[in-house]
């Protein structure tokens, strides 16, 4: 099904490393949404976004821990499309991961 679905979105352009490179993409956004959900039941009912300053801008913690795995799926979806996987993606997503976890954890 999987297969299917990446066939689908890469056309002739599906080769065995581009299909490995998305699987652990996918693989890593999939964590990324459970550490989510998980973290949900942790932090505040608030948390920050974005701050100018003395300024906070918060936002429901129940919006706000997805923004990460979100922006992740769509980046990636992105370079699927584009045909642009490489292991410098799948780097960077693990390094997105991490620090969403350093985010989450400084919020708590």
């Amino acid at each position: 099904m999987v297969r299917k679905i990446l066939k689908s979105m890469l056309g002739d352009n599906l080769t065995e490393n581009n299909e490995k490179l998305a699987m652990v993409n996918f693989g890593i956004i999939l964590i990324m949404f459970v550490v989510s959900a998980v973290m949900l039941f942790f932090l505040p009912e608030q948390i920050p976004i974005l701050h100018n300053g003395a300024t906070n801008y918060p936002v429901p913690s129940v919006l706000g821990v997805w923004l990460f795995p979100l922006i992740a799926l769509i980046i990636n979806m992105t370079f699927i499309k584009q045909g642009r996987l490489s292991k410098m993606n799948s780097a960077i997503f693990g390094i997105l991961l991490i620090v969403m976890l350093m985010f989450y954890f400084s919020v708590m």
